[in-house]
């Protein structure tokens, strides 16, 4: 009787938690963005109006990039569910892919070039897109009339040597980081690789013409006089740095770097344009963010509210300091507002047939170490050629 007795108790006890649990469920949704980006501002400028429409408060947690794959990998490990919704970097998706909820029914037409097939695995559609970024051409355009801003390779270079001098280079080359692999699966694009890192056939194919090509291209700016000589210790931020101080003629840089530029030299000193081409034309890679709903998520449907909800706001990013955004009608209306020009040119850069993502594999982190080293080595002056087939080993052991 008493062992009855107590089971009665427990059940009591267990049911009772989880009746406030998913009391707690209803009224609430938490939100996992990267600090100090987008994501974050756009979710605390929108939950109290989210909240007012649908009765469920938003909880933001804004946790740095480096922190968020390790928070959402070990609660998907351990099966819990402490995210219902998270903004996240599109190379994390194949990761995650099993933790994801998909979404059915969407009208895709508005997504901007590349960012349906960047954010779909095995026929799925993971999120809805938040924003894009992609590198585009950034100049003086009070120092570079509007008939000489280059369009190839080959203008690029020389116009880089005529623009430098004593006070000022004319270009810079990212051999640092992230930024660096980037830049040559950039150059590589425009050189015609067809996929990147790996074929149609998940074969790893950076030992192709293209890859080499665009390494060589690298190489020869960085060892040029119109660049800086530290190219191993420059970046996107380095890069923006000595461009709004008067250093830097012209720069091929993350589209968001743009605004920011204006804003530190005059609408009147800056211009842009789309990437430049290489012989197989215009291409860049992509960095998209998406809004995912977590499958483990205890309030799922309001999840799906609320993703659909920031993808209608999405223009809302275009008030932010970065002004990137997911959708070709946000794009299309923010550029023809003075200050935005860089909408166009991300738009025209993406349309180009060259432009792809990056790979869809669970193991980029890895394979992005290996890239990096590539560059760096290569910008050390390894010879390319060697150096790829090594790397090309290195990412079929990691698999």
């Amino acid at each position: 009787m008493k062992k009855r007795t107590l089971g009665m108790i427990l059940a009591a006890a267990v049911m009772g938690t989880l009746f406030c649990a998913q009391a707690f469920a209803d009224d609430s949704i938490t939100v996992l963005v990267e600090s100090g980006s987008p994501a974050e501002a756009l979710a605390n400028a929108t939950a109290a109006d989210f909240e007012a429409e649908t009765g469920c408060k938003v909880i933001v947690d804004a946790v740095a990039y480096t922190g968020m794959y390790d928070k959402l990998a070990t609660e998907i490990k351990a099966g819990q569910a402490a995210h219902d919704v998270a903004c996240m970097d599109f190379v994390w998706l194949a990761a995650f892919d099993p933790a994801i909820e998909p979404l059915t029914d969407v009208d895709t037409s508005d997504f901007l070039p590349t960012l349906e097939e960047s954010g779909t695995i095995n026929g799925n559609l993971l999120g809805y897109p938040m924003w894009v970024n992609a590198k585009i051409l950034i100049y003086r355009k009070d120092l570079i009339p509007e008939d000489k801003v280059p369009t190839n390779w080959e203008e690029y270079q020389a116009l880089a040597a005529e623009m430098a001098d004593d006070e000022m280079y004319g270009t810079t080359v990212f051999g640092s980081g992230t930024d660096a692999v980037c830049s040559f699966l950039d150059f590589a694009c425009q050189a015609g690789a067809q996929g990147l890192v790996y074929d149609a056939d998940g074969n790893v194919n950076i030992t192709d013409q293209a890859y080499v090509d665009a390494l060589n291209f690298m190489v020869e700016n960085a060892n040029a006089d119109y660049t800086p000589a530290d190219s191993l210790a420059t970046a996107a931020t380095e890069s923006q740095e000595l461009f709004n101080n008067g250093k830097v003629a012209m720069q091929l840089n993350w589209s968001h770097q743009y605004p920011a530029a204006v804003a530190a030299l005059g609408a009147d000193k800056v211009g842009c344009a789309p990437m430049i081409a290489g012989s197989a034309g215009i291409g860049a890679t992509t960095g998209p963010w998406y809004e995912c709903v977590m499958k483990n998520s205890v309030n799922k449907e309001m999840a799906m509210k609320y993703a659909a909800y920031m993808y209608d706001h999405n223009a809302d990013y275009m008030n932010l300091t970065l002004k990137i955004a997911g959708r070709t009608s946000v794009y299309e209306e923010a550029g023809a507002q003075e200050g935005n020009e860089h909408t166009k040119a991300v738009l025209d850069t993406l349309a180009a047939e060259q432009s792809q993502p990056r790979p869809m594999t669970q193991t980029w982190a890895m394979t992005e170490e290996v890239l990096v080293g590539v560059v760096e080595s290569c910008l050390g002056g390894a010879d390319v050629v060697s150096t790829l087939e090594d790397a090309k080993a290195q990412i079929e052991a990691i698999g």
